[in-house]
């Protein structure tokens, strides 16, 4: 049985993701690519200049492979690199119905001068739209089929196949109607009112993903490389714990176990420091 996850990227501390229309389409365009690689449905998202949000389902090790290939395509924009992804369970409807809400509001809380069913780099406009089933943005948009693969390559900047029933708007973006799976959205509200409501009541205190949800996360020592050189680069200006003296290496296993919640045998491994020295660092 799949399980519904809020997915999210922290926001840079410096700089943005996507700094124009162009970036934003390359950032679209990676969402179909990464969910069906990994098998997982989306159901709702958000790009923001600086983060990301998604509603997926899934099982737990897809929605994480989905997680940080996006990450990692976002890569070739902006240094990702401190930008940890963030991954919560969502264990009822009603917590479904506040996040989806959570999410699709951020442009909105984020200052944006439209609700967000308007915001174009996100799924807000494809709920309860009646009887419009087929994607139609745009009055010269093709199928993936009629694109043809090789220009498809180009556009996604990707060796991966799409469907051939997939629309391609004239700016060369895979519309979101084409994978947001908003039927399940709306069975899940039922009526466009609660919809509406949930978009814009105001759970964001509840709905932050920070300090503890982290913590929930599991990651691989490979899925942690990145963010450890990140931390080397941010507190030390070194490229990686090899490079760095004893106490520092000390003060970069502290700062993993705070943000991370990881044990000593992989705080070890990461950093290069002593399990033993460790233990009597964090009083175990």
């Amino acid at each position: 049985m799949k399980k519904y996850w809020h997915v999210c990227t922290e926001g840079l501390k410096q700089g943005v993701i996507f700094s124009d229309r162009e970036d934003f389409v390359f950032g679209m365009n990676g969402i179909p690519v990464c969910a069906l690689k990994h098998r997982i449905l989306v159901l709702a998202f958000c790009l923001m200049d600086n983060h990301v949000h998604f509603i997926v389902a899934g099982e737990e090790q897809d929605c994480r492979k989905f997680a940080f290939s996006y990450r990692r395509r976002l890569s070739v924009l902006a240094d990702m690199e401190g930008s940890d992804v963030c991954m919560k369970a969502i264990g009822d409807m009603e917590y479904l119905r506040m996040a989806i809400g959570y999410v699709l509001r951020n442009p909105m809380d984020a200052g944006g001068k439209e609700l967000p069913f308007y915001y174009e780099w996100g799924s807000g406009a494809l709920y309860f739209r009646g009887d419009v089933s087929v994607p139609s943005r745009g009055r010269n948009s093709q199928s993936v089929a009629d694109v043809g693969p090789k220009k498809m390559r180009a556009l996604l900047k990707s060796n991966f196949i799409l469907p051939d029933h997939y629309v391609v708007s004239p700016e060369g973006m895979v519309l979101p109607e084409n994978y947001v799976r908003a039927d399940i959205v709306e069975r899940v509200f039922g009526l466009p009112v609660r919809l509406i409501y949930s978009v814009l009541r105001n759970d964001t205190v509840e709905m932050e993903l920070a300090g503890e949800v982290l913590r929930k996360v599991r990651y691989t020592d490979m899925e942690l490389a990145g963010s450890v050189k990140g931390l080397c680069r941010q507190k030390f200006r070194a490229e990686s714990p090899e490079s760095l003296a004893v106490e520092d290496r000390c003060r970069l296993a502290d700062l993993l176990r705070k943000r991370y919640g990881i044990g000593i045998k992989q705080i070890s491994r990461l950093t290069g420091v002593n399990p033993e020295i460790l233990s009597r660092m964090f009083g175990r």
